[in-house]
């Protein structure tokens, strides 16, 4: 509904895929953890996590388990979140596809135990905008790396497209927390790369 007469709220939302079980039972796994079709949906609070560690002994995972693709994708239009956490997911870990969307404030760790070639190589990042979007709105953004197993350089941390005026991109950044490799540019191939020289420091694009 273009007019916003049926909007839809979600809020405080967890997900979390794994975790529960340690490797010597089946993995679970899922494509996207939550998918929005509908337009004028309002979010607060949603917390999108694959399993970095599984019980009972709280050990790490390894070798891509839990295979979670996305944490959100979101196709409908006029589409506001206020504080959105996604994390570990094996793939892009934010698709924006719907016109108009707002996030203000969004938090991402990249998964910890991805390779150069199934994570780095292939371009995922944290955030990414649909090529075809002309509005959007993301405020108060960072992305964070601990590539722990393997040395994983990600080419940037936030995708947009880059000949719309409508994209608002405002205080987004990247860290480099501990591990190996990081994130060569902070939006489109722009803005300082993170890694061991700049541990804990965030390289802006303001």
């Amino acid at each position: 509904d273009s007019t916003g007469a049926n909007t839809g709220f979600l809020y405080d939302i967890f997900c979390r895929v794994g975790g529960d079980r340690d490797a010597s039972m089946p993995e679970v796994m899922t494509n996207t953890m939550i998918q929005i079709n509908s337009s004028n949906v309002v979010g607060d609070n949603l917390w999108l996590w694959r399993a970095d560690h599984e019980g009972p002994r709280n050990i790490g995972v390894t070798h891509s388990r839990n295979k979670v693709w996305n944490a959100l994708q979101v196709n409908g239009d006029n589409v506001t979140i206020y504080g959105l956490f996604a994390e570990h997911a094996l793939h892009d870990q934010v698709v924006w596809n719907g016109e108009n969307g707002k996030t203000f404030f969004f938090q991402c760790e990249l998964p910890y135990d991805v390779t150069q070639q199934n994570f780095g190589d292939a371009g995922y990042s944290g955030y990414v905008i649909g090529d075809h979007v002309k509005e959007h709105d993301l405020r108060g953004a960072g992305v964070y790396t601990f590539f722990r197993d393997f040395d994983v350089h990600a080419s940037s941390g936030f995708r947009a497209p880059e000949d719309a005026n409508g994209i608002r991109l405002q205080n987004i950044f990247c860290v480099f927390l501990d591990g190996q490799g990081g994130i060569d540019h902070v939006l489109n191939g722009k803005g300082t790369r993170t890694g061991s020289d700049s541990q804990g420091r965030p390289n802006y694009i303001c």
